[in-house]
């Protein structure tokens, strides 16, 4: 059989990087799993720099990207429409062979094809109630949007970790990127104050986020050291949007606080995770956690452990999103795509 070649069109994939298996978190491993399964239906898969042609089809990741020639093109769109507005242009989307889709509103098993974002997890034996001496700690970048959204979630992070630092301190780290800086600003004013930023000097000794404890090199080594992790997508209520916040919590042996896809419990067991919703306010949940047995939070680990060995969580691995995307394009090419529904 014929070797076929394909693109990965991305804005940050350069040199095949995305499938360099030394990266933290094992944050490539998705597209690792679709090289190698594109490879054993006879397709080799580079990225668009390093693609060669003719080439059998080109995948999109995100909507708008220049395409490297008149190849059929696929799309995934991983990022929501306020975060990367095109990937909610339906004229644009139009004029992709077909599109991938996590967006349960929008797949139909024929042009919008839904897929579970994958994500690398496992049972791991981790510490328990009594070896985890901190409370809860959130991991996240502080960010804003574009264009202002009621489905922002970013700004619910920052009242979250504002109420901690008022009023428990001790219990509550804040990690990742940007925290050294005032809090990012929703708009195009926003965008430019970010820019300018770049390029001043640090204000030496300046905190704007007393709880902040800096990046992180390896995020299962920093959530094992907690009981519980504040885990907010960046938007909320839109149907089938998990991403890898609640896993990689999962992963930890840490019972997350989640707040995002408004049907998680259609993909995740209730009991498995706090819903941020289900509270009023901050001092309620605070309540809830403190007030949590070291057996209610061992249940907690035991219920999340059966749901991670389980089929419903095995849709979301790296291996069943690669057979997802290479069955429909294989089939698709080869003129066999049977609509699902």
């Amino acid at each position: 059989m014929q070797r076929l070649n394909a693109s990965l069109v991305a804005s940050w994939a350069k040199e095949n990087n995305c499938f360099s298996p030394d990266v933290r978190d094992n944050l490539y491993d998705p597209y690792i799993a679709l090289r190698d399964a594109f490879l054993k239906s006879g397709v080799r898969l580079d990225t668009a720099d390093v693609a060669k042609g003719p080439l059998a089809f080109e995948l999109h990741f995100d909507a708008g990207l220049n395409s490297t020639g008149d190849a059929p093109r696929y799309l995934f769109l991983w990022e929501t429409p306020q975060i990367h507005e095109a990937n909610g242009d339906m004229e644009m989307l139009a004029k992709y062979r077909r599109v991938f889709t996590w967006r349960d509103d929008l797949a139909d098993g024929g042009h919008f094809l839904k897929f579970h974002p994958p994500f690398r997890f496992a049972v791991n034996d981790t510490p328990r109630w009594r070896e985890r001496n901190k409370l809860c700690c959130l991991i996240s970048s502080n960010k804003s949007f574009s264009r202002a959204t009621p489905l922002d979630l970013y700004s619910e992070r920052v009242k979250t970790i504002r109420w901690f630092e008022r009023n428990a301190p001790p219990d509550f780290d804040l990690y990742g990127y940007g925290w050294d800086e005032p809090r990012a600003r929703d708009g195009k004013l926003g965008v430019l104050l970010k820019k300018i930023r770049r390029h001043l000097p640090k204000r030496k000794g300046k905190v704007y986020f007393p709880s902040y404890r800096g990046t992180v090199d390896n995020k299962f080594e920093t959530l094992k050291k907690y009981r519980f992790s504040v885990c907010y997508e960046n938007v909320r209520d839109l149907p089938g949007y998990i991403t890898e916040k609640i896993f990689d919590s999962f992963s930890s042996g840490c019972v997350p606080i989640y707040w995002g896809a408004s049907n998680v419990a259609d993909y995740i067991p209730e009991d498995c995770f706090i819903d941020r919703k289900k509270f009023n306010n901050h001092q309620e949940l605070y309540k809830f956690m403190v007030s949590m047995t070291e057996g209610e939070h061992q249940a907690y680990r035991e219920r999340i452990a059966k749901y991670l060995e389980s089929e419903n969580a095995g849709r979301f691995s790296p291996e069943a999103f690669a057979e997802t995307v290479v069955n429909a394009v294989m089939a698709d090419l080869a003129g066999k795509f049977i609509n699902s529904k």
